[in-house]
């Protein structure tokens, strides 16, 4: 098993070697088999800076990064939700499915199977590898060391798959998000390429209209990768994604100084 947290020091999250996929690239694992990881670090590890700086492991997804940018996780799409589950039951190391789109093997490696609509609704298990869908009925998750179908499922069950969230870091969008906000991106990989991304603390972050000493910065602005000032209505600010909090007073389209807060 891997350490939750490392601790290290202020370079190494600017560290780009070793960063690519690990080669030869890791095969379904099978039932019982442990976590397909597929890179340096399992996606999502912590880091720790010695003054409280937190960052995550993540991948690049279709383009290359930006640095100071906000980075939001993979976007899910229709043909990885509400699957039919076959009769599966309790205690099952793995999950048998009708998928609805061919699939690289591990593709959803790392990330989680939610079964969505009862029997066993409100589960989730973390998947630690599968072979290559064939978009049909037939196709198999299995599950992670340490999981096992708490509750039987039946053709009545649906499931929904999930890749880390750190699985194909994206730039977060202008103004409407469409997954969650993953962190802040320090050094400009390319795609596919691995990186640490800042979830906490002091960072340098590109904004958008006048931040506001001590007020809240915020997800959704005018331009993709960057943070807007808090709204001043209380319903519209209530909805809003923090992304931390600004030092001072900043002008548009330049990157500030935001204590972080997406993670802790």
């Amino acid at each position: 098993m891997y350490p939750t947290v490392l601790f290290g020091p202020d370079s190494l999250p600017y560290n780009t070697s070793g960063m690519t996929a690990l080669s030869p690239a890791p095969p379904n694992t099978g039932v019982g088999g442990m976590v397909a990881q597929r890179y340096k670090y399992p996606m999502g590890q912590q880091l720790i800076l010695q003054d409280g700086r937190k960052y995550r492991f993540g991948v690049a997804g279709g383009s290359t990064l930006v640095i100071g940018d906000v980075v939001c996780g993979p976007v899910a799409t229709a043909s990885s939700q509400n699957l039919t589950a076959a009769a599966n039951a309790i205690g099952q190391r793995f999950i048998t499915l009708t998928t609805a789109a061919s699939t690289a093997v591990n593709t959803f490696a790392e990330g989680y199977a939610s079964v969505s609509v009862t029997p066993g609704a409100g589960n989730i298990y973390k998947i630690a590898s599968h072979a290559t869908f064939t978009s049909g009925a037939g196709d198999v998750v299995n599950l992670a060391p340490g999981h096992g179908l708490r509750v039987a499922l039946t053709t009545t069950s649906r499931v929904d798959l999930y890749q880390n969230k750190y699985d194909g870091l994206l730039q977060a969008p202008a103004t409407t998000l469409a997954s969650a906000v993953a962190g802040v991106a320090l050094t400009a990989p390319l795609t596919r390429v691995g990186c640490w991304v800042q979830t906490r603390g002091m960072a340098s972050v590109l904004g958008t209209g006048t931040l506001i000493a001590g007020t809240r910065a915020i997800a959704g602005s005018a331009a993709g990768g960057a943070v807007a000032p808090e709204t001043a209505t209380e319903a519209t600010s209530a909805i809003e994604v923090t992304i931390g909090v600004a030092f001072y007073a900043a002008a548009t389209e330049a990157w500030s100084g935001i204590f972080l807060r997406i993670d802790g």
